[in-house]
């Protein structure tokens, strides 16, 4: 067992760059997290600094039950309250620290749907925040890290900044917001696309995708994503590739989150070639959110709805999809989202989605909209506004954690005012108070997509069909319109 030489090791991969230390450390607390040999326990150490805490809370319910909270000499103790949501720290002193363990194959075996922790074959994947106990107050001045003492040829694989003296740095959301992170044996690679820079780390499992597949593969997706605004929507980007047995589709499933830095989950298939992943929607989809403004989980509508309609459109524009492709997508995605909820409206929809699992009509019906509102800015404001601009002063409003959440109708509001006429609040206000799926086949019309026995067919000699053209049409330079 040792403590990882994180400078030397980090600086070697080329995984992190150091952050500054501070001249004076501020009011805090420091993790010290011990992985034993096999990655079965943790053994975790808070210590504060010039700070006391009333309590500290967990970040995933189901995780309490993995928590060893055995007082140990020289520490203080904790005893969980009678809510069950929360602890106590018992005779902490300032300066003074308290100590647990996380049995780790009990996190693995915990919840159903959102899984604290997973093994994936050598390798562990699990949420910080259901291993690390957090006080509940926690304020953008509190100074806080983690150092990891892992067994030896193990590494781990985050996307929080390293300091100098070899911690990480973790911000006030790290803990509070969905994230992941890894430990194990795999190798961390350098990937730099589209003007970004990609972390990549394969996990231990089986998958007949070949080094330089996965490569092109996250290529090709950063470069769609980048059509988008002529960038990648961050700098830096962790990506955790996690193969799974499966066979279709390529790409199982998908995850972009924020938590104490951008970082990404990707599900893929073992069986999956070189040759199926470039191009898939997944990893665009993904990376996609990473530009999206911070909206409220209860609000799909916007945030995935829009992403879902960007998935198609940015591979279109990349040169990955057809143009017919693109539309025979979107009216298929439309359809799916057509047969399914509809009992509701999307604003009830998108709050209940989860308890329901009505994904297809949240996202399409946000899709439709998403749609509906590009068309109308490119009719109304020819070569000075279109969706993409107003996705670009979102991500300035909200972008990563900066600002807080923000609901859809308030992104809605500021669109409105730059725009100085009322256009997608009473869009989006719509949609939100129907519970039927949007009419396209007016749009459809006068954009010259025709559907023929279910397949899509263009016409050129439609009214808005250069408009069409110009939705998929590559992005030669970064639209100005709003800036």
């Amino acid at each position: 067992m040792r403590v990882l030489p994180f400078l030397l090791v980090l600086a070697l991969l080329g995984v992190v760059d150091p952050a500054p230390a501070d001249a004076a450390r501020s009011a805090g607390w420091d993790y010290e997290i011990r992985f034993d040999e096999g990655l079965r326990r943790a053994d975790v150490r808070l210590c504060f600094r010039r700070f006391l805490p009333k309590r500290l809370v967990l970040g995933h319910d189901d995780a309490h039950g993995a928590l060893d909270l055995t007082r140990r000499p020289g520490a203080a103790g904790l005893v969980r309250r009678g809510d069950g949501e929360s602890y106590v720290p018992v005779g902490l002193r300032p300066g003074g620290c308290v100590v647990w363990s996380v049995d780790l194959d009990a996190l693995a075996r915990a919840g159903r749907w959102r899984k604290p922790a997973s093994r994936v074959g050598r390798d562990l994947v699990f949420a910080p925040g259901a291993l690390l106990l957090r006080p509940a107050l926690w304020t953008s001045r509190m100074d806080v890290t983690v150092r990891f003492v892992l067994p030896e040829g193990t590494r781990p694989a985050v996307p929080w900044p390293l300091t100098r003296d070899g911690s990480y740095r973790l911000d006030r959301y790290a803990l509070r917001l969905e994230g992941t992170i890894a430990v194990g044996r795999f190798e961390i690679e350098r990937l730099d696309a589209a003007g970004a820079r990609f972390d990549v780390a394969v996990l231990d499992a089986p998958h007949r995708a070949s080094r330089e597949g996965i490569r092109t593969w996250l290529s090709k997706a950063a470069g769609a994503v980048a059509q988008l605004s002529g960038r990648f929507p961050v700098d830096r980007t962790l990506v955790l590739v996690e193969p799974v047995p499966a066979r279709t589709p390529a790409v199982i499933f998908g995850m972009a989150m924020r938590a104490g830095g951008p970082h990404l989950r990707l599900l893929l298939a073992s069986t999956a070639r070189d040759e199926e992943l470039v191009g898939e929607w997944v990893a665009v989809h993904e990376m996609t959110h990473l530009g999206m403004a911070w909206n409220y989980d209860t609000e799909a509508w916007f945030q995935e709805g829009f992403v879902t309609y960007y998935q198609e459109i940015l591979r279109g524009r990349a040169g990955l999809l057809s143009e017919q492709e693109v539309w025979q997508n979107l009216h298929d995605g439309f359809g799916r989202g057509r047969r399914s909820g509809g009992q509701r409206t999307l604003s009830r929809e998108s709050r209940v989605m989860h308890r329901h699992h009505t994904y297809h009509r949240v996202y399409w019906a946000g899709a439709a909209l998403a749609l509906r509102l590009d068309v109308e800015l490119r009719r109304r404001f020819p070569d000075r506004w279109c969706l993409d601009d107003l996705m670009q002063l979102w991500e300035r409003m909200h972008g990563g954690t900066r600002g807080g959440p923000a609901t859809g109708l308030a992104l809605m509001r500021a669109a409105d005012r730059r725009l100085r006429q009322a256009l997608c609040v009473p869009l989006a206000t719509a949609q939100l108070e129907s519970a039927a799926f949007p009419d396209l086949e007016r749009l459809y019309a006068r954009l010259g997509v025709q559907v023929v026995g279910g397949r899509v067919v263009l016409r050129d000699d439609a009214p808005l069909a250069s408009l069409r053209r110009a939705i998929t049409a590559p992005k030669t330079a970064v639209s100005a319109a709003g800036r």
